[in-house]
């Protein structure tokens, strides 16, 4: 068991445009024969895009007051091709994409103890570094290998009967970086309430395709189930939202009736750099609803897809574009900055050809200790 050097240090106020530290010099890594090259950005006004009145009274809730907004309408009346939209081909697509998942799972790598990388461990929690390409925790298979099962196997609980027991949140499997496990029941009831209550900030450091354009700023989208392509998500709009009035849960199921959830990112620019000659921006992701797969789908409507993203990314599972056409980009998003198509087929192939898995990592945590109520910070490098 390796104990990973990580940032530790007290809670304390962050100012606005102060809270990632920026890189000032040029620096190169290596993916098998492909460097990447990064140059620090520097510090430049905000934009904030939003999708609704209401999404710019929710952000001025959840965000410092910010310069130059932009109020963009989700209006929508082009017309779009016709679309199955029978509760029969629904669920047909959808269980062929959970044949896909159910085979993906089955890859999960079997991590050792001397795997598990602990960047802090007490009497009530534990924070682990997780890599790459394994489960946090087993879907109806409990026999594919997991984080949670080689952490319940190795480190020592109070009272807790399996290794779910101690998951109070998840990554994706193809997602790395810090998630907190709790080691007795009082802990899970504590860190479940921080985390359902939205007191819990974290932080993702990505790569994304081409140059992101301004510093840093919001993209506000909503997001819906997507009956094309689920279990996936694509951006709502009032046409798709259409779409789906005749059917009933009964018939497909809740979640994929539920509506347009209200979405806000946050992104700050580290650096502009190139991989294999190819642009890629380092960019700090703030999920600040929270939503399912959001900053997948998100970065790619916007036009900055996460470099290796399978599934929102260029050919991935689910649509490109988060969805939307060309048309709705412009009047939702518009982005003249965006990833050209070349650009994006050409990480791709580099991607490929390395392979890398997606570029994204769960970076920076910080929330109040369950037993202790002290505030805590841990931050660790991305793999990439």
């Amino acid at each position: 068991m390796r104990f990973a050097l990580a940032t530790v240090v007290l809670a304390s106020a962050v100012s606005e445009g102060s809270s990632f530290a920026s890189r000032s010099q040029e620096t190169t890594k290596t993916f098998g024969r492909h460097s990447l090259q990064h140059t620090a950005a520097p510090s430049i006004g905000h934009k904030v895009l939003y999708s609704t009145m209401e999404e710019q009274e929710l952000l001025v809730e959840a965000e410092s007051p910010m310069v130059g907004v932009e109020i963009v309408s989700v209006q929508q009346d082009e017309d779009e091709e016709q679309v199955d939209v029978s509760p029969q081909a629904i669920n047909a697509r959808l269980e062929r994409q959970l044949e896909k998942m159910r085979l993906k799972d089955q890859t999960s790598k079997q991590l050792t103890k001397e795997d598990l990388v602990i960047v802090h461990e007490d009497q009530n929690i534990l924070i682990v570094d997780k890599p790459s390409g394994v489960l946090t925790v087993p879907g109806k298979d409990k026999g594919v290998p997991s984080l949670a099962k080689t952490v319940y196997d190795n480190i020592p609980t109070l009272d807790l009967p399996s290794p779910d027991h101690m998951v109070v949140h998840r990554l994706g499997m193809d997602t790395s970086g810090l998630i907190i496990m709790a080691k007795n029941k009082a802990a899970v009831r504590e860190l479940n309430g921080l985390f359902r209550e939205r007191k819990v900030d974290r932080r993702y450091e990505a790569l994304v395709a081409g140059h992101v354009e301004k510093d840093q700023g919001m993209i506000s989208l909503p997001i819906m189930r997507d009956y094309e392509r689920p279990p996936f998500v694509r951006i709502s709009t009032d046409q798709h939202q259409w779409k789906l009035v005749d059917l009933t849960p009964e018939e497909v199921g809740k979640k994929i009736l539920e509506g347009p959830k209200q979405s806000l990112t946050k992104y700050e620019v580290v650096s502009r750099e190139f991989l294999s000659g190819q642009p890629v921006t380092r960019v700090t992701l703030t999920s600040i609803s929270g939503r399912y797969h959001q900053l997948n789908v998100h970065l790619a409507a916007f036009g900055h897809p996460i470099v290796g993203d399978n599934v929102y990314g260029t050919n991935g599972e689910a649509l490109p574009n988060g969805g939307l056409r060309d048309e709705e980009l412009e009047k939702l998003i518009p982005n003249p900055n965006r990833a050209t198509a070349e650009e994006q087929r050409l990480l791709n192939e580099i991607v490929h050809a390395n392979d890398m898995p997606p570029c994204v990592h769960a970076k920076y945590i910080k929330f109040t200790h369950p037993k202790t109520k002290k505030v805590h910070e841990f931050s660790t490098q991305s793999p990439f």
